[in-house]
């Protein structure tokens, strides 16, 4: 009865967030996480391991909408040229990142924090000044990449922190190396069969959707991808994310699934995840220590600065103006829902402490509010110069 209670309540919240959202003009992820915060806090909500678990598959949901925004095929017209400069952006980013991780003496966790990337607030940004702009059409394009390598870091560093350096690790990276190739012939046998046999995609999702089977082949799909990945022990989030790349890639035209999936998840299951990653917050703890929120703002700092280098270092000629190359640098720096998504796998695998969680939460929210503003401050000063 407690649980029903609790998500009773959660219900509310996630209900008022919108609304909240029109009079506050905040991201509603930060609203989502605030709100679950103020529930926990005065006691309206407790821990329910029961919330838990179903915010962990809100979370696993966001994996999956996050590999459907993946266009493998667009990698094509990107040309060669333009992906070795991708590739040398991030080489300067994770070395700039690994000497601060060094000089610092932090957790390696770290070296997969800062760099972080998620194309969700790109995609608002998107929504509310287009792709014309060059740093914007740029930062889309490297987030579709740096999401891809924050997922990897993320796998990997689960493997790390579950086996240690030795035999398991290396055998555990040896089984993922060898899915991934799977996962690469999967998509070439795939493309093949549906190029010869193209009506075998109404099979599988017919266009009378009387009986939603599109959404139940992708729920399917996506349960037993998690499945097949946690048999081999390899962190969950991949088998959500290459579920989402399967529909991406191969019913990329069916723009209907795509508004169901999106309703589906950010209609209650990701919004869910967010209240309890505010639930997990406790403002004793947060106000009460003020390294916490020291940290947090170094985070922020440090997440800029190791993309500052790497931008004035690859992408300086091509942005070519000073306002163009921290807008671009300001656009990345906001992962709100990988920088969450990495705390949330941190503190599960024993990667990081408590207190050190708080921080990554308070620095994704800082980020999301403060850069948001600065880059419309930017944005309209340029406007009336013009």
């Amino acid at each position: 009865m407690q649980d029903l209670i609790i998500f009773g309540i959660i219900s509310i919240l996630i209900f008022l967030a919108p609304l909240l959202n029109k009079i506050t003009m905040l991201p509603i992820v930060v609203i989502e996480i605030l709100l679950g915060a103020f529930a926990f806090n005065v006691g309206l909500v407790s821990e329910s391991v029961v919330l838990k678990e179903v915010s962990h598959m809100g979370f696993l949901f966001l994996m999956f909408l996050a590999g459907i925004e993946v266009d493998i095929k667009s990698f094509k017209t990107l040309g060669s040229s333009f992906l070795k400069r991708v590739l040398m952006y991030f080489f300067v980013l994770y070395s700039s990142t690994i000497v601060i991780v060094l000089a610092c003496n932090l957790s390696i966790i770290y070296i997969a924090a800062f760099p972080v990337m998620s194309l969700g607030m790109i995609m608002i940004l998107i929504q509310d000044y287009g792709k014309n702009e060059i740093w914007l059409d740029l930062s889309l394009k490297i987030g579709i990449v740096g999401e891809l390598i924050s997922i990897s870091m993320l796998v990997l560093l689960d493997g790390y922190y579950s086996f240690g350096i030795g035999k398991e690790l290396y055998q555990s990276i040896f089984i993922l190396f060898i899915f991934i190739i799977l996962i690469i012939v999967f998509f070439k046998l795939t493309a093949i069969i549906f190029w010869w046999f193209p009506s075998l995609r109404l099979v599988l999702i017919p266009a009378d959707g009387s009986m939603n089977q599109d959404i139940r082949y992708s729920m399917m799909l996506f349960f037993m991808m998690i499945v097949i990945v946690s048999l081999l022990k390899i962190e969950a989030v991949l088998g959500a994310f290459i579920s989402g790349m399967v529909i991406s890639s191969f019913f990329k035209t069916n723009k209907e699934l795509h508004h169901k999936l999106n309703d589906f998840g950010f209609g209650f299951l990701i919004p869910l995840f967010f209240v309890y990653i505010g639930t997990t917050l406790d403002f004793d703890v947060i106000f009460g220590n003020k390294d916490i929120i020291i940290h947090a703002i170094n985070i922020c700092f440090a997440m800029i600065i190791v993309r500052i280098i790497a931008t004035s270092i690859v992408f300086g000629s091509f942005l070519k103006k000073i306002k163009n190359i921290f807008l671009f640098t300001l656009s990345g720096s906001m992962p709100l829902t990988f920088l969450v998504a990495t705390a949330t796998l941190g503190q599960n695998i024993g990667a990081i402490e408590r207190e050190q969680y708080y921080s990554f939460v308070l620095a994704a929210i800082m980020e999301s509010i403060l850069i948001t503003t600065i880059i419309k401050v930017i944005i309209n000063m340029n406007r009336n110069k013009s």
